[in-house]
Order: C-alpha cells, then structure tokens, then sequence
C-alpha cells in the first residue's frame, strides 16, 4: 500500500501536482502563508523541486502544459529558470538564483542546448537562452573551464581550459588565451595579442590557417570580433567600419580617410576590406542598426523612414536578396523577404521607380503600374500599397475581407489579391464578380488569371465569393444616380445578367451559375409583378394567371366576341419568363407572355386550357419544340408533339376539331429528364427544371431520336442503331449530318474515335485503344506509341492526325483545326489526305492536285505576290491514295479545292493575270492545253484544245495533237498561225538557253488575208476573222495581202492575174507553177476585171496612193518604194504580194 504524509512547505517552492484531477494545473506553488494549483503555459519552463533534497528529481520540466520531474546528469550545469531566473547547480542540489548581470557566459543544460548553447543572464531582462557564432567564451559557471568553446553549427559547445598564452615572437594567427580575467587573441603570427576593453570591442581582420580558430577549415581571411567575454568570427551580415584602432565607426561627419570598409559575402560568410564603395547602393550597418549610402564614393549615414534595396549583399552573382527598414534612419533591420512581395521604395530613385519588388530571392526597384500590390510580406501585417500614378503610392493595412486586382508582376499568373484576418496574399481567381474596397465597383474575372476593375450597371452578378453553403447574388442598385452593389440571398430560377446572351442559374443547396446561352427559354427568379429585375423590360402589368379550379375571372368581350379574361391568382403573383432568342435575352413583356399557352396537364399529354384560348392574345396551338405552362407560370411543359385547344364535349359528342394529337404530346419540365436530347428536325433541345434549351454545344453527337438519348459506351452497334442520327453542332447551331461518300473520321463528344466505312455503310470504333495526345504549334505527343494508327485524341476531345508514327512521349508532326467551322488538310504516312475540321477528318477521294499552303495547312486560293514561296506543297491524287509532286515549272496546276491553276516558277507560285489558254495538268495522269476563264481568283475550265497551235498566257507557243493526245512546245523560229486566229512570230533558241519568245504580228485592219489556203479580214489589229461569203458585198474593192511566209501556193484564178500583170505592165514578178515568189513588188494601178475575159487588167492610175513606184537608176529591171507610204507599215512577217483589185467577192 502507498503510505503518504504530509511535509511542511517551502516558502516560494513549486511541487508537481500529484492530482490526476486537474491536469490543466499540473503545479503546485507554495508562499509563505499558502498553496495553490498553477497553471503551467505552453512554452518550455524549468522549477527548482521544492521537494527534492538532491539531484535526484532536483527539477520540474514543463512542455505543452505537461510537466514532470528530472534528474539533472552532473553538477554544473544551467538552465533557465522560470521568470527569467537563473536556475543552476550547486553542489548537489539545485538552487534558484536571483536576477543577476553574469561575468560571462554559462553552458545551457536545457532541452534546447544544441541550438542555443549558453545562457546570458541580465539583472534587468533576466536570463535567456543565446545562439552563440563559433568562436570561444568566457564560462562564468565553472573557473576549472573558464572557456566555453564553440566549433562547429548546430553543437552543443564545451568547456576547457584556457591554453597559456605563447610568446609574442613564436604566436600563430588564430591563437588565444585568458589571462588576469582577460581575453587575449593573436591576429598575426609572432604579434602581440589584442583584447578588448571593458566598454570597447575591437575588430581585426586576420588571415588564419586551417584548423587555425573553431569553424576554420582551410586559411581564410576574414573579419574578427573580440569582446571582453569572448572571440568569435563576425557573422553579421551587412557592412561594417572600423577606424585604424580596430574600434567600430558609428559617425560619418569628419574625415573619412581612416575609415576601412568591410563587407560580407553571402556566399562565402567572409569578410573582405573594400577599396571603395559602389556609388548609389545602399549597404546595412548591423553594429549600429544605420543604414550607408555610398554618394559618388562617399559614405554617408541616411535618415529616412521605409525601404531601401540593400545593394551590398549579392547572391547568385547579381542578385540582392536583402531590403533594408528604418525607421528616421534608425532603428534599422535588415529584411530578407521569402515571398513575391512589394515594398515602397525609399531610396534616391524613388520619384522614377516607386516600388521595390522582392521575387526569387532578388529585390530590385521597379516602375509602378496605377493599382494595387501584395505589400510586406516578410510580416504578420501583410497589406496592399496602392499607387494612383507611377510615382505616387500608399502601405495600408487591410482588416476586412477584401478583393483587390493584382497590379504585379505575377498578375498574369494570379489575378486577385485576397485578403483576410488582415493577411493579403495572390490568388487565382475563379470566374465571376467580386466585391472590392467599394460598393460602387466590382471586380470581374474571366478566368483564374484576368481580373479588371468595372464600373457595375443596375444589374445581378454571380458572386465568385458565394458557395453552395452560404450562396449569394450580387444585386446593384441604383440610388440617386449612383450604382451601388451588395449581397443577396438568392432564390430558385433564372436572373438576367449584365450580358445580354449569359443568365445566372441558381438552386437552393448548389452555387449560382453563370451560363451563355444562345437559343433558349427560362423561369425567371422572381414571382412578381415586376418578375426577375427591376430593371428588365419584363412588363409592369404581367396579368396573374392561376389553377383555373381556383381562381376570379374577370371578362372583358372584345368587338370579334372573343373574350378577355384576367386570369388572376388569389394571392400569388406569375412568375417572370426569360427568352433568349441568337443570343439575346430579355424577359418577356406582358403582350408576349401572353402568347405563351396555359395547358393543363395529366400523364405526359397536355391540351391549351379553354379559358385560355378565349383571351385576346391567346397562342391556340403549338408544335414540338415549344413550350406551354401552368396557370402561374411556375412550371412548364415542353412540346413533343402538337398541342391544341382541350376539345369541347357536348352532349358527349366531341366538338369539330381540326388537330390530332398522339396519345404523348408534352412532357413536365424538370431535372429528370437532364440527360436527355430531344430531336425536333435539325435542332436539339436539352430540359432542365425552369429551362428549355435550344441545344448548341460544339461537338459531334450520336442521338437515338426514338429514346432520345446521347449514343455512349464502346458498344458499337448502338451508334449503327437505326434510329441513331449524326448531329454537328457549332456553338450557334445544329444540323443532321449525311452520310459521307468517302471513308470519315469523327471523334464524338465521348471521345471515342470513329470510323464510317463508306463500302460497308457502318460505323466503327476505329482503334481498339485510343491514344490521348498533346497537341501544340503543329506537333503532338501521345501517350502512346502511335503505331498504324493515323489519328490520336486531345484531352479536349479533339481529333488529331499523325504525319508520322510517333513513340510514347516523342514528339511529331500533326495536324489539328482550330475549330469545327475551319477546315484545313492533313497528309499521313499512309498516303491519305484528310480534310479536317476540329472533331473530323474527311479521306480525300477525289483524283485531282491539291495545293496547301502548309502555313496554315489551307488550300492556296492565290499566290500573285511576286514573293518566293517554299512553304506551299502539291498533293497529287489519284482516288484515296495521293503523294506529294515537285512541281514542273512549265505547268499549271488545277486545284480541286480552290477552283484555281499555279504554276511554280524561279520559287514563286502564281496565278495566271488574265483568262486564256495554259499548259494545265488536271490531275497526275491529265495535262494538255485548255481554255479557262479567270473571275476574280475563280478559274473556269472552258474547252479543251483541238488540233494546232496555242500560245498561252505564260507566253509560250504549242502545238496539240489530239491523236495522241499530246501538247508540246514548239521547238523552231518561225511564224505561227494560232487556232485563236492570231499571227505570232517565235524565236527558238536552239541551245535552249533563253526561252522562246513570240511577238504577235499586227495586221492592216478591214484589209483580207490569203493564209494556209483561206482568206481572212483583219479585225482591230491582230485579229484574223474567216471570210464567209454571205457577209460579203459583191463589189466592193479590197485589198488582199499574200503573206508568202503563210502561203504555200496561190489560188488559181490569183496565179493567172499574176501573170497577165507581168504582160501588161512589164512588172519584175516572177511567177512558177507551183509557187510564186517576188524580189519586190511596187503596185500602184488600178485593176478592173474584163467581165467576158475574167481578166485582171491595169489602168496606171496613180490615185489610191498605196505604193509609189520609182525606176531603179542601177537596175533598170527594178523598182523602189518612193517615200510616199501612207502611215500603215508592212509587217516583218509580209513579204507579201499587194494587190488593189476589184474583186467580185463570191468568185472566191
């Protein structure tokens, strides 16, 4: 059994409380008249046991409110007592001292002697545990030991005794003793030592060898502190001054030149004696807690009160890690900022750069944007600095919630600045409306990273700060020409938002959501007259509509007998309706709600009430996709088929009606039927409790139109369902979509990939496994090897082709549209072509060229900008299988898509500038000379050419021979008679060095023309025109030329005129009977034919003036040209016979 007794108490003792009992006061204090429980605090406390009469249990530890004995391991040894008094051990107990000032430094015996290894003991502030730099100490607790020695960081230190101090002449850098309670340090090798005074520390800077002082590994040059009670290495970061004395400089004003300048190195820990300071940085004295300025390589002590950058201590090479604040430029302390923060700038550069930003361990003086800034966030009193202009900006704490727009640097990563409970730090915002520092303005976020600052209007805004259990709107008023926002408790329904195409949906138990919506129709919020806002063009005079077996009818006949009736709830207001029609939405007004059917519903069927039809405005008749509602307008039925007006029964005979209705017509709104699709035509519609949605969402979408439901799951017979149509939707709008006639690709809204084989009419999945893929700029990278396998899927659901196969986690070309309404191609490796939008790809199986600007992997509609083009790739196709075709330069290439023809020439695609003939290639097997006609960029294939020569728009001449169905350039000078009738003279080259070049040969118009054996009229210029008989007057006079270069023999009748002209008129012709040719012929008579000789007979008539001839002196034989030509000119082409002959035009 345990015996207990009772002891007489100390006076001032403390004992631990053995009562289980009261385990919030686990100690026992006893005065002189009294004990009592106490309460131990949270914090580490050490008590003398009053109870103790040794070391055994000889003191009281106290943690976390917790305490118990210990047994101290040896005399000697220190602890902090309770109330800052020092506890130590005497003897063999342990006694509490009273507060003292201590000679020295005591050995800490506490639980925390590893990080604070003395204790310093103050007859004021009482004693404390110390963190002590390496260095030795006086030990004031044990004169055997009177040095405490510290060596090495985050170790407890010890005690030894002091070596005795050497001879002046064989001292080593780094020694030390203590002699005549004083110590002594050797800086130098065979120096005298240096101590410090009793009011004076002295600072030396020594070279030590290694293992020469504690801490010291290897010879290092750095700066010492020497102090009455101890010798450490100074590890204060910052600057330091000392005079030649090796005291501590604490005043600037008179001559500095016995001044030396020490400076830490953040890296290294070591002091270095600077030559000179950097002009315009400020430096951290941490002896006097000042701060330097180094003026044009003067120092000088600054007053001010705020931030400076702290230009001294550098990292990393060149950043500056530290800020320095003072406050009237005292009371310094440095600031190493571990956060993104802000602070403002006190320093010379202030009125330019008003900001200091601290981020990555760098602070540096930036220019200020106008807006707000996380501000000191070093400190528990984290606030905003705002700045109205860049040069001028104000700290503020903050102590209410608040959302700022970060104005920062890392706004664009963090939009919102949050502040709470008086700590303000970045945020990513969420999508919505925020309440800010002012009820007159709002802050909107489009995403986590876009923030701004709005004026609001009279409107409702979702509140971003709301959640599903406390969920709130923002609600802004207008009161005497100002808008001001506040919270509101939301009810049930639809609000109009400050966008016209978004509403704000909101339910008890969920957070409101803002929704974009494009074709729709919604219960508005409010069950009022004025219904869903204030400030909506809802009609002040909604007429309250009520369960027809419960309500007062008020009637008004109208001139047509058609009553008006007042459908008034007793007590109950409607509530408001919200159409949005492209777009825009708007509450309906009361003319338009009363359009909207009243119906009385049972069991999926619904009929148009009679009391409804009979009103002024009344809708007797809806189709599917339309809605009617109840009596209130609380509830609303969607049409799925038509609805009409509830029969009339008299007599039991049913009155003539006009619609049939199927035994389901309607269906309630409400949020079963949330995952649903039903199909009216092209359009889809989505019902929700208080909406009906005309259904728009970008995607492919497979619906059973029977069960109106969206085709899912990997059972592939259900997307070939019979009842299974293919909608694409683009955001505005949907459309059933064809079967295709080429083998497609579709990634639906499921993200499966799919494949309609055109052969076998099916849809397939078209890979076992989809492989999800990264797409960017061009190239992707899948999550798996893509192995005979042309397409993977985007986390976003879109459909992306391979140029390549592509390894796991590599990298490789791809093809990605942007959008579902932007089409682009994409080439395999397998040889395909797809057209492609966002969610399909189409296989190309059309034979033709296709040419794709691979900038944008669109089909080049023109190319005329005289500037080289390397990014532009030929796709030649025959059906599905196509391959990419170097371009012949001396070829047009009809592009299938583009309706256009480029040629590649000298690295420059072009079109052709006019319409014409051209060298076309229609598809890999197909090229020959065609007729186009250019509209705009638009080419329009018009013929293809027949026998003969073809000079083309790129000025090339070509001969066509349709039995072989070739066309080739012509390879001899000579002229040419082109099947458009037109003359042109061609030079070859025969090395083939110069291209061919051609000049059209111009003719004398209204003059006829004798050319491969047909007679021509000259037409403009250039223009050869067959002559035909009918358009010809039988006598007129005309002038026919014989270009001998184009004519191989004269017609008969002409050969014998030739002739008879060489008879009559002695001319120098010469004339065979095969051909004719001519030295020069001067003709300048009149000719008439002899009607009985058919004779062509010369009258020396000189009034046509055509030619005038002269007598050559030197050949009598001869004649020449006399100079009276009129101003037409002979062609280079006519060495031609000229005749003036009256000609009886249909003896040809």
């Amino acid at each position: 059994d345990t015996a207990c007794e009772v002891i007489e108490a100390k006076a001032n003792g403390v004992y631990l409380n053995a009562n289980e009992n009261q385990p919030e006061k686990p100690l026992i204090k006893c005065t002189k008249n009294d004990c009592f429980n106490m309460v131990s605090t949270a914090t580490e406390k050490y008590y003398v046991n009053a109870e103790s009469i040794d070391l055994n249990n000889a003191i009281i530890f106290c943690s976390n409110k917790k305490c118990e004995k210990q047994t101290p391991a040896d005399v000697n040894l220190y602890y902090v007592g309770k109330d800052g008094e020092n506890q130590n051990t005497i003897a063999n107990k342990c006694i509490l001292k009273s507060a003292f000032t201590s000679q020295g430094y005591y050995l800490n015996g506490g639980y925390n002697k590893s990080v604070n290894q003395t204790i310093i003991c103050d007859v004021i502030d009482g004693c404390k545990t110390l963190k002590v730099d390496l260095g030795y100490y006086v030990n004031a607790g044990n004169k055997s030991k009177p040095i405490i020695k510290c060596e090495k960081e985050g170790n407890e230190c010890v005690e030894e005794e002091s070596p005795p101090c050497p001879n002046a002449s064989k001292s080593v850098p780094g020694n030390y003793c203590y002699e005549g309670d004083q110590l002594k340090f050797f800086p130098n090798g065979n120096s005298i030592a240096v101590a410090a005074s009793k009011f004076n520390d002295i600072y030396v800077f020594a070279t030590i060898p290694n293992n020469g002082f504690p801490g010291i590994k290897s010879k290092t040059s750095t700066l010492f502190k020497i102090s009455r009670y101890f010798i450490n290495r100074f590890y204060q970061s910052g600057a330091i001054m000392i005079d030649n004395n090796g005291k501590l400089v604490d005043s600037l004003d008179g001559n500095q030149s016995n001044i030396s300048l020490y400076t830490c190195n953040e890296d290294t820990n070591e002091y270095s004696k600077r030559s000179k300071c950097i002009s315009n940085t400020y430096m951290f004295d941490s002896e006097n807690s000042k701060t330097i300025f180094c003026n044009n390589g003067n120092l000088e002590y600054v007053h001010f009160t705020g931030y400076v950058v702290d230009g001294n201590r550098v990292t990393g090479g060149n950043k500056h890690p530290y800020i320095i604040h003072c406050i009237n430029g005292k009371k310094c302390i440095s600031i190493k900022p571990k956060v993104s923060t802000y602070y403002e700038n006190s320093g010379y550069d202030h009125d330019k750069k008003s900001l200091i930003h601290c981020s990555n361990k760098n602070c540096i003086t930036v220019t200020a944007d106008v807006g707000y800034y996380v501000a000191h966030g070093e400190s528990n009193n984290k606030g905003i600095i705002k700045c109205f202009t860049a040069t001028s900006c104000i700290y503020s704490q903050v102590k209410n919630n608040i959302n700022y727009v970060n104005a920062g640097s890392d706004k664009n990563n963090s939009a919102l600045i949050k502040c709470k409970k008086g700590k303000c730090t970045v945020a990513k915002a969420k999508s919505g409306y925020f309440f800010t520092h002012t009820s007159t303005l709002l802050i909107h976020c489009t995403s986590p990273t876009s923030c701004v600052e709005i004026t609001p209007t009279v409107n409702y805004y979702e509140n971003a700060d709301s959640s599903e259990s406390s969920n709130t709107i923002i609600n802004c008023v207008q009161n005497r020409k100002i808008v001001t926002c506040a919270s509101e408790t939301i009810n049930n329904g639809f609000y109009m938002s400050s966008s016209s195409n978004a509403l704000i949906h909101c339910n008890s138990g969920s957070k409101c959501k803002t929704k974009i919506i494009n074709n729709g129709i919604f219960r508005g919020a409010f069950k009022s007259r004025t219904s869903n806002s204030k400030r909506s063009t809802i009609a002040q005079n909604i007429q309250n509509v009520q369960n027809v077996h419960n309500r007062d009818i008020d009637e008004d006949t109208t001139e047509d007998g058609r009553k008006d009736l007042n459908l008034r709830d007793n007590g109950d207001d409607a509530y408001g309706i919200i159409r949005c029609v492209s777009g825009i939405c708007s509450v309906l007004s009361a003319n338009e709600l009363a359009t909207i059917p009243i119906c009385e519903f049972n069991n999926n069927k619904c009929y148009i009430t009679l009391e409804y039809s009979m009103t002024k405005s009344a809708t007797t008749s809806i189709n599917a996709g339309n809605i009617c509602t109840n009596s209130n307008r609380s509830i609303f039925y969607f049409a799925t088929d038509t609805v009409v007006v509830k029969p009339n029964v008299i007599s039991g005979v049913t009155s003539t009606y006009i619609y049939t209705t199927t035994n389901s017509n309607c269906l309630e709104v409400n949020d079963s039927y949330s995952n649903m699709f039903f199909t009216v035509g092209s359009n889809i519609y989505t019902i929700n409790q208080g909406s009906v949605i005309q259904f728009s969402e970008t995607g492919y979408y497979f619906l059973n139109v029977a069960k109106n439901t969206l085709v899912k799951g990997n059972i592939i017979d259900a997307y070939n369902d019979k009842n299974v149509k293919l909608y694409s939707c683009n955001g505005k709008s949907c459309s059933i979509v064809d079967k295709p006639d080429t083998d497609t690709y579709y990634a639906d809204v499921n993200k499966h990939i799919l494949k309609y084989n055109v052969n076998n009419d099916v849809y397939t999945f078209a890979y076992k496994n989809n492989v999800i893929c990264i797409f960017a700029n061009n190239k992707c990278t899948p999550n798996a090897d893509l192995k005979n396998q042309e397409f993977c899927i985007t986390y976003k659901g879109e459909i992306v082709l391979a140029a390549t196969d592509i390894k796991n986690r590599e990298t490789g070309e791809c093809y990605r549209s942007k959008s579902i309404n932007s089409y682009l191609y994409g080439y395999s490796l397998y040889e395909h072509l797809y057209y492609m939008n966002e969610f399909a790809a189409q296989m190309v199986d059309q034979t033709g060229f296709y040419i794709i600007n691979l900038y944008n992997n669109k089909t080049v509609v023109t190319m005329n900008n005289k500037k080289k083009s390397s990014n532009i790739v030929v796709y030649g196709c025959n059906l599905s299988t196509c391959r990419v075709y170097e371009p012949n330069e001396d070829i047009y290439y009809y592009n299938v898509q583009a309706k256009n023809i480029l040629r590649y020439k000298d690295g420059i695609w072009s079109s052709p500038s006019t319409s014409g003939y051209a060298y076309i290639a229609l598809d890999p097997t197909n090229s020959y000379i065609f007729k186009f006609a250019k509209n705009q960029e638009k080419i329009t294939l018009q013929a293809r050419a027949n026998n003969g020569y073809y000079y083309t728009v790129d000025h090339e001449m070509y001969y066509c021979n349709q039995e072989n169905g070739a066309c080739k350039p012509i390879d001899k000078t000579g002229y040419y008679f082109t099947n458009e009738r037109q003359l042109y003279y061609c030079v070859h080259d025969s090395e083939v060095l110069e291209p061919v070049e051609c000049v059209k040969q111009s003719c004398v118009p209204r003059q006829y023309y004798y050319i491969n054996n047909a007679y021509y009229y000259c037409e403009g210029s250039s223009l050869f025109v067959p002559v035909v008989s009918r358009y010809c007057s039988y006598d007129d006079y005309v002038v026919v030329n014989f270009p001998l270069a184009l004519t191989k023999e004269f017609p008969d009748k002409i050969k014998k005129a030739v002739d008879n002209i060489q008879k009559n008129n002695k001319s120098t012709a010469v004339v065979s009977k095969a051909k004719s040719s001519f030295d020069l012929v001067c003709v300048n008579n009149y000719v008439i034919i002899d009607e009985k000789a058919h004779e062509a007979k010369i009258c020396n008539v000189e009034q046509l003036g055509y030619v005038k001839c002269i007598e050559d002196e030197d050949n009598p034989e001869k004649c020449n040209v006399s100079s009276a030509f009129r101003s037409w000119k002979l062609s280079p082409f006519l060495i031609a016979i000229l005749f003036i002959f009256i000609l009886i035009m249909n003896s040809f």
